[in-house]
Parts: structure tokens; sequence; C-alpha cells
């Protein structure tokens, strides 16, 4: 396989990033969408307490998480458009550190309190934006500053 170039992966991070603000403004505006597709991916409310109420209360969260997804997601397009781009160390770190405490925290607790179908939801993204950060991390033109 070829190897794929800094700029490749600069598009690859900008492209993964900007369908999870588009995924994260959809958590946002359409609570309820967001509460369909976590059903049916087999962690929405369990039937003992699934009910109208429930739903709406529901839309709360989703949204919440919507909106501090964006701007996380925001947040890190900047980093790799600019520093990143540019060659940075420091924002592979800032970026790879991130990711993984993201990655960590959600998919454990998604694990310990037993919703392992959450837990592999995460692992998608977990390698789109994962896999560009290692392939960063080995490209000659990482720089200190």
């Amino acid at each position: 396989m070829a190897v794929k170039s800094r700029g490749f992966w600069i598009s690859w991070l900008q492209v993964v990033l900007g369908l999870l603000v588009v995924y994260s403004l959809v958590l946002v505006l359409a609570g309820s969408v967001a509460g369909d597709l976590f059903a049916a991916l087999g962690f929405g409310p369990s039937d003992a307490v699934d009910s109208d109420e429930v739903r709406e209360y529901l839309k709360l969260p989703f949204m919440v998480l919507g909106a501090v997804m964006a701007g996380w997601a925001a947040t890190m397009i900047q980093v790799v458009r600019g520093p990143l781009r540019e060659g940075s160390v420091w924002a592979l770190r800032v970026l790879a550190s991130s990711l993984a405490v993201w990655f960590v925290l959600d998919t454990g607790m998604s694990l310990v309190l037993g919703y392992p179908t959450h837990a592999l939801f995460n692992v998608p993204f977990g390698i789109a934006l994962g896999a560009p950060l290692v392939a960063l991390r080995e490209s000659p033109s990482l720089h200190d500053g």
C-alpha cells in the first residue's frame, strides 16, 4: 500500500471532523432523531421507563452532548487547519490526547454500564480520527513550536 502524504491525512481529518460537526448539530437540532438513532442502536431507554415524557426529557442530554461534541470538533478542525498542517508536534499531542481521553472514558463507561453496543459505536470514530494521527506522528516534517 502506498504511503499517504501529510496533505492527505490533514484533509482526511478535516472531512471526518466536518462530518462529526454535522452529526453533532443533528443531535442539537433534532433531539428526537438522536433518540430514535440511539434506540435503534440498542442504547435508548429500556421498556420499563420508555414513555413520551422520558423521550422528551432525553432530548436535553442529546442536545447538550451534541453541543459539546460540536465545540470539540470545531476546536479540533482549527488545530488541524493551523498548527498541525504546519507540522507542530504540540498540535499532534493535543489532538491525540483529546481523542484518547474521549475514547477511553466514553467507551469504558459504556462497557462498565453494560452498553457494549455504544462502545462498539465509538470504534469507527476512534479509528477514523486515530489512524491519521498515527500516520502523521510518523511524518518526518513534525517540529516543536
